[in-house]
């Protein structure tokens, strides 16, 4: 996935020494220092858009919202991974265990020059058969009446020019001063890699493609659309689409691949590694009280979905939160029991993390949360899908929240255990505190999202064969969208350069433009109509 805007990352690095923890920034920001409440209930009323979100986790209890589930499952999908083409992927006539189709994008990109010149030209000629093994563009444009195959040839075309050059494959304009130069991309491209973001997205979103749809091509051969297909166009047009720059998040992509913990397990980071980086919470930024009061808002009383990065590290994992499930624990004892005997009092609590708790805090109680989300699944060319083919996965969760003397949340703690315990003593330097889950990140389309999805007006089409002339020239205004980072647009991108000879490298303006083809929304939103 390629999100600008959760891009960011730092590490952490602790001191035992109090005169250390005086100066060190690190000791002055979440997980060392709480965050301010008015910032907890701001966050909360943002994702929630819900100016007096519930805050009282006695409330919360009384209203039995210990578990929910969204209203509508989100739908199982695939995240399309970039070193197969994404969208145009053929992927019924590849092995996804093959090593070389898996992983090299390279030999992936010579088969679809190969494909383009030698199958596509004759694409009238194949069997009924091998027309409904397509890759998913390819049965789009098809069905557009565009036999150039634009956006496939586009979606590839971004997927070759990432893999040779990255980000500077789409740079538009750089001030390099002299004697220095752009630094050589990676031509490695990951695994994850991919339009997860839409997928996951759209899932909780837009309406489940459920039964295949089949036209009738003008040389009379049938085509058929699986809901895998329909699926794969509207992940698409998630993906690319603006209205990925009005999700709300909540969190910073953490960079690192293994995230430093202090000896209770908690996720620290590490002082900037760029010269100016503001010092933030990044890699332990998404803090319990805003993610509980965010989950019971937003799936319990709203019955909304969302999305989670659920791995805490610099790989991106988006998944569509079906539901939670959690129950509270005693912070002293560490058992699991009812409300009234879960909590405790502060003052009369040992606490670990006395230096980091809100000072309107007085009592606290322990959240074990189980969350429920639906995972990606390979393509299929199955005929019909329900939720009954969706794959769930869970993750839990352990963490404390503050709360004031009526029960309202002002703060909390990741937990690595129940009763907290310091792992500092460990007999072996080596050995690592156990692992706190949570999520690197999370975001919520806004509940006007429609606004970028709606039909043009165009001349009606009745479903049955390729579309009519006049909507090629709108398909291939929405295939070849660029996005602007441009300072015409509001952007002031920096870019590092480095010496030809030497060390000392720069930031200098720089602009992209970056090619985010979509299917028509007319289409899109059509498929979806017939397969209902």
């Amino acid at each position: 996935m390629n999100r600008p805007l959760v891009r960011l990352a730092l590490l952490a690095c602790l001191s035992t020494s109090a005169a250390w923890a005086q100066t060190d920034p690190l000791k002055q920001i979440y997980p060392f220092k709480p965050y301010d409440l008015q910032d907890i209930q701001t966050k909360v009323s943002r994702l929630t858009e819900d100016a007096k979100p519930l805050m009282n986790v006695i409330e919360m209890d009384r209203q039995k919202l210990l578990e929910a589930s969204s209203k509508v499952q989100p739908w199982g999908g695939y995240y399309w991974q970039l070193n197969q083409g994404q969208i145009a992927n053929n992927w019924q006539d590849k092995s996804f265990l093959s090593f070389w189709q898996y992983l090299g994008w390279e030999g992936n990109v010579k088969n679809w020059k190969k494909r383009r010149v030698e199958m596509l030209p004759n694409v009238m000629d194949l069997s009924e058969e091998e027309i409904a093994k397509l890759a998913p563009s390819e049965k789009y444009d098809l069905l557009v009446g565009d036999k150039t195959f634009d956006l496939t040839n586009r979606v590839w075309d971004f997927a070759e020019r990432w893999g040779n050059s990255k980000k500077w494959g789409f740079l538009s304009s750089i001030q390099i001063p002299e004697g220095y130069r752009v630094p050589k991309a990676n031509s490695l491209m990951a695994l994850w890699e991919g339009i997860c973001h839409g997928w996951a997205l759209a899932a909780g979103a837009y309406p489940r493609a459920e039964h295949t749809v089949t036209f009738t091509l003008p040389n009379g051969k049938k085509m058929p659309f699986y809901p895998d297909d329909i699926k794969a166009l509207v992940s698409l047009m998630f993906a690319n689409s603006i209205v990925q720059d009005n999700v709300i998040v909540e969190g910073i992509r953490c960079n690192d691949k293994n995230p430093k913990r202090d000896e209770f397990g908690r996720f620290i980071d590490e002082m900037p590694k760029k010269e100016g980086e503001a010092v933030l919470p990044r890699c332990a930024d998404v803090h319990p009280a805003v993610w509980h009061a965010a989950v019971v808002n937003l799936t319990g009383l709203q019955g909304r979905s969302f999305v989670a990065e659920i791995d805490a590290n610099a790989t991106i994992n988006n998944h569509p939160f079906k539901g939670y499930k959690f129950e509270w624990f005693n912070p002293k004892s560490g058992r699991t029991d009812e409300l009234s005997k879960s909590m405790i009092d502060l003052k009369d609590y040992k606490d670990p993390y006395k230096e980091s708790r809100n000072p309107n805090a007085v009592k606290l109680v322990g959240v074990d949360m189980k969350m429920f989300v639906v995972d990606w699944t390979l393509p299929k060319d199955k005929v019909d899908n329900t939720p009954d083919d969706d794959k769930i996965k869970d993750k839990s969760f352990m963490y404390d929240l503050e709360l004031d003397a009526q029960g309202n949340i002002v703060g909390g703690q990741w937990r690595a255990t129940r009763t907290a315990e310091s792992f500092a003593d460990s007999n072996s330097s080596n050995d690592r505190p156990p692992t706190i889950d949570q999520p690197d990140f999370f975001w919520v389309i806004p509940k006007n999202f429609m606004i970028h999805f709606q039909d043009l007006k165009l001349e009606a089409w009745d479903g049955k064969g390729v579309v009519p002339k006049s909507w090629m020239a709108p398909a291939k205004n929405a295939h070849a969208f660029i996005y602007n980072v441009t300072r015409e647009y509001g952007f002031d991108e920096k870019c590092t350069v480095i010496p030809e000879k030497g060390k000392g490298a720069k930031e200098v303006p720089c602009e992209f433009k970056y090619p985010r083809p979509q299917p028509l929304v007319n289409i899109v939103n059509q498929l979806l109509k017939l397969s209902h």
